[in-house]
């Protein structure tokens, strides 16, 4: 009987969700962390992968995992350029983190303007549709079509928790998971 009860504890309400800190003003964000996962759709490919991605004004520090948590490659970008190096060694320089990009997705993406749209806004150039709190439901900014599937909370200035950028054959869906602002 005490075992019955023991396990009937163990298996009865679930953990209570976790608590989203405070979100500072959706413009304000400069500097962000996120981790989560990548699906890339192009031609007849689709590729699943772990991301962890560090980005300021002046930095981006991008890392690429398979789905079992082992490191594929990593990309940089400084005021000096950009780096790619992989697991096995190689090294691929550039002028633009853009262009390193193509090395997983086949066409350049542009980082600058993912970073605005990971967390919920477009550029001044972009045609844009919000919701009634005047969150970003989809845009076209700089010719890539921006979706926000779902954000993290139902508050105003919730961080998207799925995003999905399509341009050409290009798909890039993004589950974030946890953000560090």
């Amino acid at each position: 009987m005490l075992c019955v009860g023991l396990l009937t504890a163990c298996a009865s309400a679930p953990p209570p969700p976790v608590a989203i800190p405070p979100r500072p003003a959706r413009e304000s964000i400069q500097r962000f962390g996120l981790s989560g996962r990548a699906i890339i759709r192009q031609s007849a490919r689709a590729d699943t992968m772990r991301l962890t991605w560090e980005h300021s004004v002046a930095e981006d520090a991008i890392g690429f995992s398979s789905s079992l948590g082992m490191v594929v490659a990593e990309l940089q970008r400084n005021a000096s350029g950009a780096r790619w190096m992989t697991a096995d060694g190689e090294r691929f320089e550039a002028r633009s983190a853009d262009q390193l990009m193509a090395r997983i997705t086949d066409q350049p993406v542009p980082l600058e303007a993912l970073s605005r749209w990971v967390v919920g806004r477009v550029g001044n150039g972009a045609t844009a549709t919000r919701d009634a709190k005047g969150r970003l439901l989809e845009a076209v900014d700089q010719g890539w079509s921006v979706r926000v599937l779902s954000y993290e909370t139902e508050l105003p200035e919730a961080l998207p928790s799925t995003i999905e950028v399509e341009h050409g054959a290009l798909r890039i869906r993004l589950a974030i998971e946890e953000w560090v602002l």
